[in-house]
C-alpha cells in the first residue's frame, strides 16, 4: 500500500497530461500511487493516461464514462485511493519535486489530519505571480482551522493540503461547476482533528485565459451550493458559528458580494441578471456591510457600499479593478 495518493481529475486534458503526469512522476518521495480519474474526456485524455499506466506500475486509471464535472471525479479517486493521504493535483498547472515530501514530513511530524502549504497564482505565461501564504504558528484543532477559513487566513483551495485518506472519504462531494474545492475544504476542516502548516511553497496554480475561474461564466447556482456546504460544515464544528463575525464576514464576501458580481457580470439575460442582483442586495444588510468595517477590508467595504446603494457605480468600480 503506497503512503500517499495523488488524484488527478482531467477532462480533455491531453495537452497538459502528457506533460504533467510524468513530471508528477518526478517527485522525490518515493512511495506513492497517482489515480488519473478521465471524466468521460473526447480528446484521448484516458488513452494517454493508460499508456504512461502500463509502462509505471505506480499510475492508476479510472475512466468516468460520461462528464459529471471535477467533484465527482474527485471523489470517484478518493474511493479508488489506497494510500494514508490523498493530495489533490490539476495536470495543467506545476509543483516543486519535494512537494510531497514537505507535506507527508509535517503530517507524520505532528500526526496531523491536514496539512496546508504555501503555493502560488501563476498568470499567463508566467508573466505575474501572486503568493498564497500558508498560516504560521503549532497545529490547530477544527474550531480554529475552520475560523481561519472563514476570515481567509485558509483559503479554499485543494492542491496546496494534504488530507489523511480516511478523512477524505467521509467528504461530501458538492456537485458546483466553480468553487467545490472551497466546499471540499471546509468539510474537511470541520471534520479534522488537527490541522497544521508549512511555509514552503509547494504548488503553482497557473490561471489561463479562458479558464473556468477566469471565465465571466455563470455561478449563481455553484455559489449557493458551496455557501450552503459551507453553513453545513460551520454547524458541524460548532451551530454558534454561524451567528459569529467571522462566517458573517465570509458569507457577505464569498457568496454575497460575489453573487452580485456574478449577477452584473455573468452571461444572463436581462431580466435574469436582475432578479439574482436584487434578490442578493436584498439580503445585504448595514450590518453585512459594517463587517467589513471591523475586519479592516476597505476594497470590499467600498465594494459593498457601492452595491447596496448604486449600481452605476458599482459598475464603474468593477471596471477599475479589472484594469
Amino acid at each position: 500500500m503506497p503512503r500517499v495518493s495523488i488524484i488527478v481529475p482531467v477532462y480533455n486534458g491531453a495537452d497538459y497530461l502528457a506533460t504533467g503526469l510524468p513530471r508528477l512522476l518526478e517527485q522525490a518521495y518515493p512511495d506513492f500511487e497517482v489515480v488519473v480519474v478521465d471524466d468521460g474526456s473526447k480528446d484521448g485524455s484516458a488513452e494517454l493516461a493508460t499508456a504512461v499506466a502500463e509502462g509505471d506500475a505506480r499510475v492508476r486509471v479510472i475512466a468516468l464514462e460520461q462528464n459529471g464535472g471535477v467533484a465527482r471525479a474527485r471523489q470517484a479517486g478518493v474511493q479508488a485511493a489506497t494510500g494514508e493521504y490523498v493530495w489533490f493535483v490539476d495536470a495543467d498547472d506545476d509543483w516543486n519535486d519535494h512537494a510531497l515530501t514537505e507535506l507527508v514530513g509535517a503530517a507524520e511530524r505532528e500526526d496531523l489530519d491536514i496539512v496546508v502549504a504555501a503555493a502560488r497564482f501563476v498568470y499567463d505565461g508566467g508573466a505575474s505571480e501572486r503568493p498564497i501564504p500558508a498560516p504560521s504558528g503549532d497545529p490547530v484543532d477544527a474550531a480554529r482551522a475552520f475560523e481561519l477559513l472563514l476570515t481567509g487566513r485558509i483559503t479554499g483551495h485543494l492542491w496546496n493540503k494534504l488530507f489523511r485518506r480516511e478523512l477524505a472519504a467521509a467528504l461530501e462531494f458538492t456537485p458546483a461547476r466553480v468553487h467545490s474545492d472551497l466546499a471540499m475544504v471546509a468539510d474537511a476542516l470541520s471534520r479534522a482533528r488537527l490541522v497544521g502548516f508549512i511555509p514552503e511553497v509547494v504548488y503553482d496554480y497557473r490561471l489561463r485565459s479562458g479558464s473556468i475561474i477566469t471565465s465571466k461564466s455563470s455561478r449563481a447556482a455553484s455559489l449557493e451550493l458551496v455557501g450552503d456546504a459551507v453553513e453545513r460544515a460551520a454547524r458541524r464544528v460548532d451551530p454558534r458559528l454561524v451567528d459569529g463575525d467571522a462566517y458573517r464576514y465570509f458569507r457577505t464576501r464569498y457568496i454575497v458580494l460575489s453573487g452580485i458580481k456574478d449577477g452584473v457580470l455573468g452571461p444572463y439575460s436581462t431580466t435574469e441578471s436582475s432578479v439574482i442582483v436584487r434578490r442578493l442586495r436584498r439580503s445585504l444588510g448595514a450590518g453585512d456591510i459594517a463587517v467589513f468595517a471591523r475586519r479592516r477590508d476597505p476594497k470590499r467595504l467600498v465594494l459593498a457600499l457601492a452595491a447596496k446603494t448604486s449600481l452605476p457605480v458599482y459598475r464603474r468600480l468593477l471596471r477599475v479593478a479589472e484594469r
